[in-house]
């Protein structure tokens, strides 16, 4: 039984190499104990080794694209099982069947699409509710958010920032790693000081004013609000601080507005 540690998040790169290394020696999956960094157990059955290197078998084999990218993906997830589900499907692919992520009722499969969409979806999130507060560095304006995503998601969005605040200084800190982008350069740092992100600045109030000019109380639907933004993103968003009252409200302000109609 061969152990492998994946010890840097998300770990594609770390699994990319280990898995290459089982392929060409032909161990199959279930032979293989993959650990992650947050999961790192008693191996209680050693490397093989020796029996490893007497299967070595020295091949290239081809991995289709569509499967690298969607194994990238899923490999962002924060489930360990990632590892050794990654891995089976290339195996797979490599010694059973090259189209078989087309195979949408193979249970494998469906487990890879369920990752790679939940990861994608959390990236996402990161562009809808991430704000973003001014700090002075170096007696220039820097903008820093703090946010908590779901999986590793991080690296998969931050094309987006770059584009939509290019001529921007700007940090995103999360608490595995931060991204800091200085209009020309972007440099990535690992478990970064959540304090460095400030509770407020000197524009949030005026946000919070227009945020609170736009809402419309005959249009309130708290479960598609709660659905579409839920309540774990709320303490990073300082428009959330207003809808507890502006919902209690909602009902006196739409007859106000009825009357005003009269």
């Amino acid at each position: 039984m061969k152990s492998i540690a994946i010890t840097s998040v998300p770990g594609f790169d770390e699994w990319r190499e280990a898995s290459r290394e089982c392929l060409s020696q032909h161990i199959a999956p279930e032979d293989i104990i993959w650990k992650s960094v947050h999961t790192l157990q008693e191996d209680l059955f050693g490397d093989m080794g020796e029996n490893a290197e007497k299967k070595k078998v020295q091949r290239n084999h081809t991995i289709p694209k569509p499967v690298l990218t969607l194994i990238k993906y899923a490999l962002c997830h924060t489930d360990d099982s990632k590892f050794s589900l990654c891995y089976r499907v290339l195996w797979r692919v490599v010694y059973e069947n090259k189209k078989l992520i087309q195979l949408k009722t193979d249970g494998d499969v469906i487990q890879l699409y369920a990752m790679a969409k939940a990861v994608k979806r959390d990236a996402y999130k990161m562009s809808a509710f991430l704000r973003f507060r001014e700090v002075k560095l170096a007696g220039q304006e820097h903008f820093v958010a703090w946010y908590e995503p779901e999986h590793f998601s991080l690296e998969i969005n931050l094309s987006f920032f770059q584009t939509r605040f290019k001529n921007m200084r700007w940090s995103i800190l999360t608490p595995y790693r931060a991204a800091h982008w200085d209009t020309e350069t972007l440099v990535l740092e690992d478990n970064p000081d959540s304090s460095a992100a400030p509770d407020e600045d000197r524009i949030e109030k005026y946000w919070l004013t227009y945020y609170a000019n736009i809402f419309n109380p005959a249009r309130i639907k708290t479960n598609a609000m709660l659905n579409q933004m839920p309540k774990k993103y709320w303490k990073n968003m300082p428009e959330t601080s207003l809808i507890g009252d502006m919902i209690k409200q909602s009902d006196a302000r739409v007859r106000k507005m009825i009357s005003n109609e009269d």
